[in-house]
C-alpha cells in the first residue's frame, strides 16, 4: 500500500523560500527541480506533490511580491503625520527597494513567452501606485503644496514617465546617467505637479550617496507651470 504523504504547509513554504534563493543565485532557467529538492533536502515526489511544476512558484512568488507591495504602500498610506512630500517619497522608496529585491521575478516575466501573466500582474502593481499617487496628490494640494486640477490624471501621468524612463535605462547605467535621469524625473514631476523648481527632493534620496544621493542642495526657482 502506498505510503500517504500528509500535506504541510511548512515544508510547502520552505520548498518556494530554497527555489527563490536559486532563482537568485543562478537563474529561473539555470536552475532544476533536482537542484531545489537538494537544497531542500526532500524527496523529488515531494515536489511535485506540492507543485506541478517550477513555473507553479514563480507564479507565488510573483503573488507574494504584489502583496508585499499592497501591504507596503497601504502602510504608508495609513501612517500618521506625514506630509504629502514625505508620504510621496516613501511610497517610492519602499517600491525602489521592493523592485531591486525581485529583479529574479522582473528579469523572469520580461521574457516574451511571459509577456501576458507580466502584464496583468504589472497592470494590477500600477494601479496601487496611481491610487496612492491620487490620494498623495488630493492631500498635496490641499497642503498648498501642489497645484493640480486633476489629481487623478495627473497621478497617471507620473505613472506613465517613471515606468517609460525606467524601462528605458540601460541594464548597467553609469553614474551620470542616473544623474540625468533623476534629474529628468524631478523636473518634470515639479511641472506636472505645479511645484518651485527644486524643490522636490525625493529623488536625490533615491540615489546611492556615492554619485550624490541624500537631497543635494538646489536652489528653488519658480516653475512657469505653476497656476497663479
Amino acid at each position: 500500500m502506498p505510503r500517504t504523504i500528509k500535506a504541510s504547509p511548512d515544508r510547502a513554504n520552505e520548498i518556494i523560500e530554497a527555489a527563490r534563493d536559486l532563482f537568485n543565485e543562478k537563474g529561473f532557467e539555470n536552475t532544476s527541480v533536482d537542484d531545489i529538492v537538494r537544497k531542500v533536502g526532500v524527496a523529488k515526489g515531494l515536489f511535485y506533490y506540492y507543485f506541478d511544476s517550477k513555473e507553479e512558484i514563480i507564479g507565488i512568488l510573483y503573488e507574494r511580491l504584489f502583496e508585499e507591495i499592497s501591504a507596503s504602500i497601504t502602510a504608508v498610506m495609513e501612517k500618521k503625520g506625514l506630509t504629502a512630500l514625505e508620504r510621496f517619497g516613501e511610497v517610492f522608496e519602499t517600491n525602489r527597494d521592493i523592485t531591486c529585491r525581485s529583479s529574479m521575478l522582473v528579469a523572469y516575466f520580461k521574457k516574451e513567452r511571459n509577456q501576458s501573466f507580466h502584464l496583468t500582474m504589472e497592470r494590477r502593481a500600477q494601479g496601487l501606485l496611481i491610487d496612492a499617487m491620487e490620494g498623495i496628490i488630493i492631500q498635496g494640494v490641499n497642503e498648498g503644496t501642489f497645484h493640480v486640477d486633476h489629481p487623478r490624471e495627473t497621478a497617471i501621468a507620473l505613472n506613465a514617465l517613471y515606468r517609460g524612463l525606467k524601462h528605458d535605462l540601460p541594464p548597467e547605467p553609469t553614474s551620470e546617467g542616473l544623474m540625468r535621469m533623476f534629474d529628468a524625473l524631478r523636473n518634470l514631476s515639479e511641472r506636472l505637479l505645479g511645484m518651485d523648481a527644486g524643490s522636490l527632493d525625493i529623488f536625490d534620496k533615491l540615489l546611492p550617496p556615492s554619485i550624490g544621493g541624500t537631497g543635494r542642495p538646489r536652489t528653488a526657482r519658480r516653475s512657469s507651470n505653476v497656476r497663479k
